[in-house]
């Protein structure tokens, strides 16, 4: 859905990012009938895609909050652009005074590296966005190394404000600029896409956990006979066991106290949730938390 904007040359560096997000759900083929309208240019506003992905039966979410360009350093801004399914596919733009790298990235590999010095403007989106840029730009980016910085910030964000009617472009965008050399380009690139895959490994364990979280959750009693008192404490039966807190590394347990008036040989039993004894209405009540095996 994006589109970036990267000028570098003598007088600094200048980037420009929107900020759309759109996600498609329903049938495949129908989907890509609506992306390719869409990447075309024949779909020419919000209205007539939503029109579009109803007469498909696509279900469609905009979203206009991920800031796609950012200053990693006072030398050094970056954008990226990103398609995410089975695999993460993402491009990204680094950027400082004289220099830029180009990225490829697949899921936590760099498939491609390209380095450029000197002057030059790198427009990443999809293919219609960029075409209409590109247009755009070269009417003015020729005069790009002769302006001031600002002036050329002022540039990137006009073909913005020209562009920003279609649907694949979100009226706020985002424009950084910097006008420092940075010496340890390459290193300063590295380190960033290493923060990007630490932080991928992070999300990756955090959703193994949520998994296992969710998979306990589904797994508490809400009914069932569960064990048996001895000894004035209840042993629960070989289906089930007590885990001390929601959590994916819980710690388990097959014998646990219990509070209540009950007495050694009641059978207890879970009903819609409430802990009890057997065939009374004596509840029972216990810290831990009775789950499946």
């Amino acid at each position: 859905m994006s589109l970036i904007i990267c000028y570098y040359g003598k007088n600094g560096a200048v980037m420009g990012g929107d900020r759309r997000q759109v996600f498609f759900r329903g049938d495949e083929e129908k989907r890509k009938i609506l992306e390719e309208k869409l990447y075309s240019g024949e779909i020419k506003s919000e209205e007539e895609l939503y029109k579009l992905a109803e007469e498909l039966n696509i279900k469609i979410i905009i979203e206009d909050s991920r800031e796609k360009v950012r200053k990693i350093s006072d030398s050094v801004i970056v954008g990226e652009v990103r398609s995410l399914g089975i695999d993460a596919k993402r491009r990204r733009v680094y950027a400082t005074k004289g220099k830029c790298a180009i990225i490829d990235i697949l899921n936590d590999t760099v498939t491609n590296e390209i380095i450029k010095e000197g002057f030059g403007i790198v427009v990443l989106g999809n293919k219609f966005l960029k075409r209409k840029a590109e247009e755009e730009l070269k009417k003015t980016a020729k005069l790009f190394p002769m302006m001031t910085i600002q002036q050329v910030e002022d540039a990137i964000k006009e073909i913005f404000e020209k562009l920003k009617w279609h649907p694949t472009l979100s009226e706020v965008y985002d424009v950084c600029s910097v006008n420092k050399y940075e010496k340890n380009f390459e290193e300063v690139v590295k380190k960033d896409i290493e923060s990007l895959f630490k932080y991928r490994e992070e999300l990756r364990k955090q959703l193994i956990d949520f998994g296992k979280v969710m998979t306990i959750v589904n797994k508490i009693v809400k009914n069932g006979e569960i064990g048996v008192i001895k000894d004035g404490k209840l042993h629960l039966y070989d289906d089930y066991i007590a885990i001390d807190k929601i959590d994916p590394n819980p710690k388990i347990f097959k014998v646990v106290d219990v509070e209540g008036n009950f007495k050694n040989g009641d059978i207890v039993v879970i009903e819609n949730g409430d802990m009890k004894i057997k065939g009374t209405n004596e509840k029972v009540a216990t810290e831990y938390i009775i789950v499946y095996k």
